[in-house]
């Protein structure tokens, strides 16, 4: 082993295929794209991809398939300076992949094929123990996995963004977790309250709690006070990975022991660089970028 990483991202890695449009198909008909990428994704390799620019040690435990694009996945993510000693290969399942529709107004629909993705589940304690992370940073991870890490984290410090596996969680499956990052709907899927009265709720037994609010920015509750930062104004182009952007900048923040409002800005300054760049990752910023951006907003 290298040696201990700042942040171990867990969660998946996927291949995108990208449909630009002007607007997503109704039922039973079909739309024309005006433009078609594929990128590199998944929620994990976007943020270790994210938090590595920002200039952490960071490691992915993932699942590929022994296939093509497993092979190009992760090679992409060493050459991002990526540490993936800890991506297993999958034998007799294909790598996730995931097709994006990403509308006009940078608006997007997902469907995704989970593939090696779903071996994840066995592997992701043992898997983080190896890495001896400073944060583990569980991305869209399915619950099994959630679970054994919350049961064995340790002298981890374990961050939560639960993503679309949040339908299948509890709240007290995130008691103990030292920063939950998750949007409004997410919130009150998990919570079954409105986002603000779930995210009091969360932070009772939660270090940190952020609420990402999109276009309107993000809310913060810690030790007992919250407060809500408004989000940066730019062009946006495509809001795939902005999330996952966020919480590399956030992450990132905090792991350089920067004061919560700074990790919030710093998130939501992240977010705000990528979505003006088609792709999960084209947008993700370096350190250099970030900070020049916060000087000249403020």
């Amino acid at each position: 082993m290298a040696g201990a990483v700042d942040v171990l991202a867990v969660g998946n890695i996927n291949i995108d295929l990208a449909f630009y449009v002007d607007r997503a198909p109704a039922h039973d008909s079909e739309a024309f794209a005006h433009r078609f990428s594929k990128f590199h994704g998944g929620s994990a390799a976007n943020f270790a991809v994210g938090a590595a620019r920002l200039g952490l040690r960071s490691g992915i435990l993932a699942c590929v398939g022994n296939d093509t694009d497993g092979d190009e996945a992760v090679d992409t993510l060493r050459g991002e300076g990526v540490i993936t000693e800890f991506i297993r290969r999958v034998e007799g399942a294909g790598t996730g992949t995931v097709c994006v529709i990403v509308e006009g107004d940078g608006s997007r629909r997902m469907l995704a094929y989970r593939g090696a993705n779903a071996s994840l589940e066995g592997i992701a304690a043992e898997g983080a123990e190896a890495a001896a992370p400073g944060i583990v940073q569980l991305c869209n991870a399915g619950t099994d996995a959630l679970r054994s890490i919350m049961k064995r984290r340790g002298s981890w410090r374990v961050s939560v963004d639960p993503g679309g596996a949040v339908v299948d969680l509890e709240g007290g499956d995130l008691e103990g977790a030292g920063i939950v990052l998750l949007n409004e709907g997410e919130c009150e899927t998990l919570t079954g309250e409105g986002w603000r009265e779930g995210a009091r709720a969360l932070s009772k037994s939660a270090g940190i709690v952020v609420v990402k609010r999109g276009a309107q920015g993000a809310h913060l509750l810690s030790a007992g006070r919250e407060f809500t930062l408004p989000a940066y104004r730019v062009d946006v182009q495509d809001t795939t990975g902005a999330g996952d952007a966020f919480d590399a900048g956030f992450i990132a923040a905090c792991s350089k022991g920067l004061a919560d409002v700074e990790c919030l800005r710093w998130g939501l300054a992240a977010a705000a660089l990528k979505i003006q760049s088609r792709g999960a990752r084209n947008g993700l910023a370096t350190e250099t970028k970030l900070r020049d951006f916060l000087r000249r907003h403020g």
